[in-house]
């Protein structure tokens, strides 16, 4: 009988140390907040180019923040989160 995805991914993530936890709980967060600018990007009908230009921020920029390969400043999130008409807020965990 095979396993399921996330019975694989369950398995291996029982295994990572308190180090490849932590990194892969930021890398999570990262993502999650990656795609929040896509969907609403996308939601507004906008384009990358449409977005850099809304914000001032270079296009290629936009994209490294959509792929999660960049660590946006406050300031630049709140550019981005005023031209798609969104506020950054935290929000409290329902998990540890």
């Amino acid at each position: 009988m095979s396993r399921s995805y996330d019975q694989a991914n369950a398995e291996r993530r029982s295994r990572l140390t308190g180090a490849a936890k932590a990194q892969q709980e930021v890398f999570a967060r990262t993502y999650s907040l990656a795609m929040q600018v896509v969907e609403l990007r996308e939601r507004r009908g906008l384009t990358q180019e449409d977005l850099a230009k809304r914000t001032g921020i270079d296009q290629g920029d936009i994209s490294r923040i959509e792929r999660g390969a960049s660590n946006p400043t406050e300031r630049t999130l709140l550019r981005i989160g005023d031209a798609l008409g969104a506020e950054l807020r935290f929000v409290e965990r329902t998990s540890a």
